[in-house]
């Protein structure tokens, strides 16, 4: 799509653009739609609520989640060093990736039963220090609420004539020379009418008679005179 809209921009000006599109962006811009409705307005509290996990990459600790993933043996002695327990690397069992993968059940209790002793915050600084791959997982609200996702203004707000204060992730694709549209709320019934029509070659006069006619919707949004 973004490349698309920078080539009709090129039709339109003959000039070219560079586009930045980053992967945060990108996610949150496809899971609003999916996933993340609830937090359309700003002003009503969102509850609590607790999704499945794929159990080979997110783990608990005491206070929450994180994910750590460990492809490479030295990764995976990394990850033992860090949580403790070095003779894993030993182990027979967990020595090879595919041995790892045989044994899945039993690494994964070993891990998640360490990894339950102390809280996120503590866990990724020490797996940070062993260049173990980790991440925090983070709740729909609190990516909302990121240093990142602030910083690149990411979610925006605007006003709908129904609805009041709405907000949604913003259009992921960052254009040099064109500036997208703000995000905006699906049109009311008959909004663009005189807009749309104009454009078509009717007049004036032709639009009001089509309207009197209840022909066309009103520009309000109600539809006038059409019954089912």
């Amino acid at each position: 799509q973004a490349l698309s809209a920078a080539l009709f921009a090129r039709e339109r000006t003959g000039e070219g653009q560079h586009i930045r599109l980053s992967m945060l962006e990108a996610v949150l811009s496809f899971l609003w739609a999916s996933d993340m409705g609830a937090y359309t307005f700003p002003d009503q509290p969102v509850p609590l609520s607790q999704g499945g996990s794929f159990i080979d990459l997110i783990y608990q600790t005491a206070d929450g989640y994180i994910t750590v993933a460990t492809n490479s043996n030295g990764e995976w002695q990394s990850m033992c060093k860090a949580l403790g327990h070095p003779e894993w690397i030993e182990d027979e069992r967990f020595s090879t990736p595919v041995g790892r993968s045989k044994h899945i059940n039993e690494r994964l209790e070993m891990i998640q039963e360490v990894l339950l002793t102390r809280s996120s915050a503590e866990w990724l600084s020490v797996l940070d220090s062993f260049d173990v791959p980790a991440a925090p997982i983070l709740t729909r609200a609190e990516v909302i609420e990121h240093p990142q996702v602030k910083a690149a203004e990411i979610i925006v707000e605007s006003e709908h004539p129904v609805a009041g204060r709405v907000r949604q992730a913003r259009v992921p694709a960052r254009f040099l020379g064109t500036v997208p549209e703000a995000p905006r709320g699906a049109p009311l019934l008959g909004q663009h009418n005189t807009e749309i029509l104009t454009e078509s070659g009717f007049t004036a006069e032709q639009i009001a008679e089509l309207a009197a006619a209840s022909i066309i919707g009103s520009e309000q949004g109600a539809v006038v005179g059409v019954t089912a």
